[in-house]
């Protein structure tokens, strides 16, 4: 894919999540102003869980905020940056399908503005081409407007250049050269894109099996590179690339033998840059090939010398002992070889007891990890920060298959431990939940205990009896029933006056006054039949009034019983308490298959490594092994010889 694909930044966010964020910058409309604080909570807090590095609980807060109704006040920014936080997770389908279906295929289809949608179609192109999906990197990157993308964010333009000029040159069209060609001219010839451009073009030069073309483009690089570079304060990126440069420029030459050259360009390399320990090797190549032993020796045994013994670097005892053998010195050529070998030996035994015992725990504890208070720090590209106690892991640990194998195992492992600790609060949960079934059947004692004092069933059966009273009264149509109670309190007075009047003696006056008692009698019959409608209709209206009362009563009464005998609310928070329980546990399953697969994963890619250095190494071993008798043979015919002669 080429030698670089972004620079980095250093930056701790979960790959381009963070610059997504930043487009937060720009208005929604074009004339409308940005707000500087989140107008809703759920947005803020889902920011400040980004903020926070917790990407998976970001999205989650985003999940919880759109089942309930969505974000208010923000427009469309929290599902754009819903989609970097996708990319950060490497969920690069779903980002894609959340930006298209936001922005729409045109671009045209969101609130966002230009300069914001066209740099999430730029960072959502950048991920595809990372993963080396070319095609839809460049769909995506097609969708960029670069004059709208240099107005706002002139360094993004120029990486976006670069991009589209890496997909082309990858896609090796013929038709394809004028564009290539109207892109470079779009940056400056000692612009850092443009350099990192003529070096893959080199290298394209170099799998077309175009040497010449490779090593003018190495040239000119070389030769921009070195008046570009300020010696006053260089640049250590420009200085990497040209150290870099002027390797594949001496490779180049060596792989056609041109050893002076080779030995000039390399000549001119420090011995403490990055590629230091490389241009020595290679140093010591091509003064061995061009007849200088003593030079390649030099250069060998500083090499020997270095703290650091990378994998490559296996090769240097058996090279020192073939370059002192080279020099007709076998007396020291041979001890050389035999020291070789036995470092051959040592370093396969040692491969094979790393392997015996290689698990995980042995694999984490040859990685150092950077950290801070909120866990294991990332690069801008998601990646973890981590160095390798063992040099031996240096080779493994860079490679891009690793790097992601071992992110998505910290990533489930921290998974592991957010379910671990929802599952801890369930216990919580059930503490709660007998605490509160506790309370109900306090409550519920209570509630009878209240319902016994009320009597409810004597109060029942009274109204009963009332209401068949009332009713054989109506069919009886009796109006003595329905008397009010000043009625009431006159028969009975009148009913005294009888019975005093009963027991007088019968004489003028008495019988005066029995006639006086049944024109009384009489106005009170004609007013009680008089009054039977209104006094039924009174009786009637209280009676439907306490029936009434007593539905309600016994109603209130029900739902008591009710509540008492079955807490709906209660069983429904048992029930989803332990429906979510069930679903947080075969998360948790799906989880740990996925640990034991992606530690499988790492740990097979360690072996694969091991495996392959042990196999090289026994080539060197075999080779020493070869040499250390061909030697003893020489030396010890030499030796015979020389006797013969003094004989």
């Amino acid at each position: 894919m080429g030698l670089k694909a972004s620079q980095s930044s250093g930056r701790r966010p979960f790959i381009y999540a963070g610059a997504l964020l930043l487009l937060m910058m720009t208005p929604v409309h074009a004339g409308e102003a940005q707000p500087e604080r989140a107008k809703d909570l759920r947005y803020g807090w889902a920011l400040y869980e980004y903020h926070q590095g917790n990407a998976f609980e970001a999205l989650t807060q985003l999940a919880v905020a759109r089942e309930r109704g969505g974000i208010e006040g923000h427009g469309d920014h929290p599902a754009l940056v819903e989609g970097g936080l996708m990319l950060s997770w490497g969920m690069t389908r779903e980002a894609s399908r959340l930006f298209t279906q936001l922005l729409g295929a045109d671009g045209t289809g969101s609130n966002l503005s230009p300069d914001v949608r066209n740099q999430a179609w730029f960072y959502l192109g950048k991920v595809f081409y990372l993963e080396g999906n070319q095609a839809l990197a460049r769909e995506n990157l097609n969708r960029v407007d670069g004059e709208i993308l240099a107005e706002a964010d002139h360094d993004l333009f120029r990486e976006w250049i670069y991009l589209r000029s890496r997909l082309v040159m990858m896609s090796a069209r013929p038709d394809d050269e004028p564009e290539l060609a109207s892109l470079r001219e779009q940056l400056d010839e000692t612009d850092i894109w443009s350099l990192y451009l003529r070096y893959n073009s080199a290298v394209s030069a170099l799998d077309a099996a175009d040497g010449a073309a490779a090593e003018e483009a190495l040239k000119k690089l070389i030769s921009i590179l070195d008046e570009s570079i300020d010696s006053v304060e260089p640049d250590a990126e420009r200085e990497g690339l040209l150290g870099r440069a002027r390797l594949s420029l001496a490779g180049l030459y060596l792989r056609d033998n041109q050893f002076e050259a080779a030995l000039e360009v390399l000549g001119a390399m420090p011995l403490t840059g990055v590629f230091a320990d490389q241009a020595l090797f290679d140093y010591a190549v091509a003064a061995a090939g061009q007849g200088r032993p003593e030079r390649a020796l030099d250069a060998l045994d500083t090499l020997a010398n270095r703290e650091l013994f990378l994998p490559w670097r296996q090769q240097v005892p058996f090279a020192r002992a073939y370059v002192l053998e080279q020099m007709n010195a076998p007396q020291r050529a041979l001890p050389a070889f035999k020291k070789a070998a036995d470092h051959y030996e040592a370093r396969i035994r040692e491969l094979d007891n790393i392997r015996d015992r290689l698990n995980e725990e042995s694999l984490m504890a040859q990685l150092e990890f950077s950290r801070d208070s909120d866990g294991i720090l990332t690069d801008s590209y998601g990646r973890l920060r981590v160095q390798p106690l063992d040099s031996g892991m240096a080779e493994v640990l860079a490679s891009e298959t690793f790097q992601q194998a071992l992110a998505e195992l910290n990533e489930l492992y921290r998974m592991q431990s957010f379910i671990a600790e929802r599952q801890s609060r369930f216990e919580s949960f059930r503490i709660m939940l007998e605490t509160r079934e506790q309370q109900r059947q306090i409550r519920i004692a209570e509630t009878r205990r209240a319902l016994e004092t009320q009597q409810a069933d004597q109060w029942q059966q009274l109204h009963e009896d009332f209401t068949d009273r009332v009713s054989s009264a109506l069919a009886d149509e009796d109006a003595g029933f329905f008397m009010t109670s000043q009625q009431k309190a006159l028969r009975d007075k009148l009913a005294e006056v009888e019975k005093t009047l009963a027991d007088l003696p019968d004489d003028a006056t008495t019988a005066r006054q029995r006639a006086t008692y049944r024109r009384m009698r009489a106005y009170f019959d004609w007013w009680i039949a008089d009054d039977y409608g209104i006094n039924r209709w009174a009786a009637q209206k209280q009676l439907m009034q306490l029936d009434r009362e007593m539905q309600s009563f016994q109603a209130q009464r029900q739902r008591v019983e009710s509540l008492m005998a079955d807490d709906a609310r209660h069983a429904e928070l048992a029930r989803r308490i332990a429906a979510s329980e069930r679903e947080l546990a075969t998360l948790g399953t799906e989880v740990s298959e996925a640990l034991g697969s992606a530690r499988q994963t790492l740990l097979a890619q360690v072996d694969r490594m091991l495996a392959a250095q042990q196999q090289e190494l026994n080539g060197y071993l075999l080779a020493s092994r070869h040499a250390q008798a061909r030697l003893a043979d020489q030396l010890f015919r030499a030796s015979q010889n020389a006797g013969a002669g003094d004989e």
